[in-house]
């Protein structure tokens, strides 16, 4: 009984705790910070330095970069039964040919030379890609080479370089099997046949070896195990047409391991694109000139990575998602693929909630008509520092907009408050089974103007509060917490050039003891 009663003292006062670090955690100031996320330099695909993007994240006001150069950008093709040994090859600049040493180098100096803006590091790994069709029929299509994780805030080379484990498949026992050829090939070499004959003057013996025979099935197996042992070293499978997401789930956790947040990154997008063969040439090698030979050049490569919504529900343990990016999204919508991971936490068939990241996918003016600032995350930190930016990111406190010429909206507020104080987006309020909830709105407009913006409140999935106003714009709603279990609140804003995405609020019915 005693130890009962101390057990409960001691888990009474560690609720009490909890809810005091909750208090304290929702009432601390909280800075906005706009980011630009996703962004290429010329250290991997994109066309300007990092000076040249300072200056752009200074003109669109922004705050911060957080960049996500390329991890390892390649892709290779082998010419059946010797794939590992007849390839062609495509790389593309990235962070392993520049090496992670100097590309955290490079941040270092440049927070140095911009100290007026945050600047993040991370890469924009490629999980997995895998072929179909044949070079014969020129209908070769390589796909998932867009179905990319960014991993964002590995600050050390030691933590970044252990991404290169993720990106080496797993070892295959199967690799070995031209092994099995050693054995026959032994047999060949001590075997001995022995004909002996007769002539009109004298007996003849005859012995036959086959040392040729050997030799040629040891040379096989030699040109079998070399070509395996290549292929090994490819990420999974690259000729399986159903790779599914095992390699994606292992960059996911050695981020995670490492401190790094990770999101899925324009999961809807669709990338479809044709190349002649002759364009690849230069990369050739051994399967360049059996390709010139053969007049595979006529023909062309497909490049296609379809919308892969299904990955963001098979992967656990990824920080969130690419949510709002310049193409149509259909994730956010109220019931949509967003709100199922968002119950499906609630429920607890996810250990973690799933957010939703503004996403600029940039690599230059101009490229598909994006500008820098396009799209923004504006992280509510508890400072202005990368450490902080890091802790908003992994809590859920930001909010994602998409801006268009010289003004943009802005989420002054949005706030739930149950039984205690009032939490923010990432937040969990506490309320009694059944108990009043306080929900509360507050958008303008950056250039200080009435704009009429349409506004969608979103409670558990289902579309709670829906309206047109002009900004400013500052509400509040009474709701009832759910007579048991949980449930959240979201906020869109707006449409088009000028959007708002924010992240769930979370509501959590306190249960009744005695």
């Amino acid at each position: 009984m005693t130890k009962r009663l101390a057990a409960c003292v001691l888990a009474a006062g560690c609720a009490a705790w909890g809810a005091g670090q909750a208090r304290a955690d929702a009432h601390a100031p909280r800075l906005p910070i706009a980011l630009a996320v996703h962004v290429h330099s010329t250290i991997s695909t994109g066309s300007l330095t990092l000076d040249q993007l300072a200056a752009r994240a200074r003109a669109a006001g922004l705050d911060g970069v957080v960049l996500t150069e390329n991890y390892d950008l390649h892709v290779e093709y082998g010419l059946w039964p010797l794939r590992g040994l007849l390839r062609v090859g495509v790389e593309f600049p990235s962070v392993r040919r520049f090496g992670t040493a100097a590309y955290l180098e490079e941040i270092r100096a440049v927070r140095q030379r911009h100290p007026d803006l945050l600047w993040i590091p991370g890469v924009e790994a490629m999980p997995h890609y895998y072929w179909t069709g044949s070079l014969l029929d020129k209908n070769l299509t390589v796909h998932d080479t867009q179905k990319n994780l960014l991993l964002i805030g590995l600050e050390s080379p030691s933590r970044t370089a252990a991404l290169s484990g993720s990106a080496r498949a797993l070892w295959r026992p199967a690799v070995l099997w031209p092994l099995m050829l050693t054995a026959p090939a032994l047999w060949f070499w001590n075997k001995e046949r022995v004909v002996v004959g007769r002539t009109r003057f004298f007996r003849m013996t005859i012995r036959r070896r086959y040392r040729r025979e050997a030799a040629a099935l040891a040379l096989i197996a030699g040109l079998l195990m070399t070509n395996n042992l290549l292929l090994a070293r490819c990420a999974g499978d690259p000729y399986n047409s159903d790779p599914g997401d095992a390699q994606a789930q292992r960059f996911i956790d050695t981020a995670r391991s490492a401190g790094g947040l990770s999101f899925w990154s324009l999961p809807e997008a669709l990338d479809d694109h044709r190349y002649r063969m002759e364009e690849l040439a230069a990369q050739g090698g051994a399967l360049g000139t059996i390709g010139r030979l053969l007049g595979w050049y006529d023909g062309a490569v497909a490049v296609r990575t379809k919308p892969y919504l299904a990955s963001l529900e098979k992967t656990t343990g990824y920080t969130g998602f690419g949510a709002l990016y310049e193409d149509t999204i259909k994730a956010t919508r109220p019931g949509g693929e967003w709100d199922n991971l968002l119950q499906a936490y609630l429920d607890g068939r996810r250990q973690e909630p799933v957010w939703g990241l503004g996403e600029l996918a940039y690599h230059g003016d101009g490229e598909d008509h994006k500008q820098f600032g396009d799209i923004q995350t504006v992280v509510l930190a508890e400072s202005r520092s990368v450490a902080s930016v890091l802790t908003a990111l992994r809590a859920g406190a930001f909010y994602a907009r998409q801006r268009r010429a010289d003004w943009c909206l802005t989420l002054n507020a949005f706030s739930v408050r149950g039984s205690g104080d009032e939490v923010i987006s990432g937040q969990t309020a506490s309320v009694d089974p059944g108990g009043a909830v306080t929900v509360r709105l507050a958008v303008s407009a950056s250039d200080g103007r009435s704009r009429p913006v349409a506004v969608k409140v979103i409670r558990s999935g289902r579309l709670w509060q829906s309206f047109t106003a002009s900004t400013p714009i500052d509400r509040q709603w009474t709701d009832s917490a759910p007579a048991a279990g949980g449930a959240y609140y979201r906020v869109e804003v707006g449409q088009g050039d000028q959007h708002l995405l924010s992240n769930p609020v979370f509501l959590m019915t306190a249960r009744r003891t005695g």
